[in-house]
């Protein structure tokens, strides 16, 4: 990206954020917002006419959600970045959206200047989910029962080491524990099925030696 603006497009049905949003990205080097759109129909038919680098889109919009969004141009614009800005913090969300295909989630409360970092990572392949959201999905979406003895510990210690792996690994730690299967994760991440199956085994050993590091 560096011979050539980042082109992106902005999705979000409070107009006056959405205005903020493309002044500052507007004010910042090297990135072109293409187009603002309000809703999700409106932004598929303005994807497939711009074919932007990145798209910024709020989660809850009046047609569907961000994470619609995602799904619907993963197939068809493979190079299309799709980074969801909300704010909604629940685990529900965060879940959906890790598993639609966007390459990362944020909430409203960054600064611009974050968001403005962001869509450059987004733009050169990185996957942007903060490790501790990811922390907390795990143990929200597997809280354990009450009466599980050393569940809670085990949880925990999963979800620092979790923690520690680097984006890629992370987001397919995530997708595997939840249930997915290896050509779906590799469909989400843009991977090969046997990159997602070999990377699996690697993540298997390394825990497996944790846990025997810290037994």
């Amino acid at each position: 990206m560096a011979d050539k603006d980042i082109r992106v497009v902005i999705v979000d049905d409070e107009r006056l954020f959405a205005e903020l949003m493309r002044v500052a990205l507007k004010a910042a080097d090297g990135i072109e917002v293409q187009a603002v759109v309000h809703d999700v129909k409106a932004a598929i038919a303005a994807l497939h006419e711009y074919k932007p680098d990145v798209v910024i889109a709020d989660y809850h919009l009046p047609d569907g959600t961000g994470a619609d969004l995602a799904r619907a141009v993963r197939g068809s614009l493979p190079d299309t970045s799709v980074l969801v800005l909300t704010a909604d913090p629940s685990a529900a969300t965060l879940n959906d959206v890790a598993r639609s295909g966007a390459v990362g989630h944020m909430t409203k409360g960054r600064g611009l200047t974050e968001v403005v970092d962001s869509v450059r990572s987004a733009a050169s392949g990185e996957i942007l989910f903060a490790p501790s959201e990811l922390q907390r999905l795990l143990l929200e979406s597997a809280a354990a029962p009450p009466d599980s003895s050393g569940r809670d510990e085990d949880l925990t210690r999963l979800g620092r080491f979790i923690e520690r792996l680097d984006p890629l690994d992370r987001a397919l730690t995530i997708l595997y524990l939840d249930g997915n299967s290896h050509e779906t994760t590799a469909e989400i991440l843009g991977i090969s099925t046997s990159n997602v199956g070999t990377k699996i085994g690697r993540i298997k050993e390394r825990l497996r030696n944790e846990w025997a590091r810290t037994a």
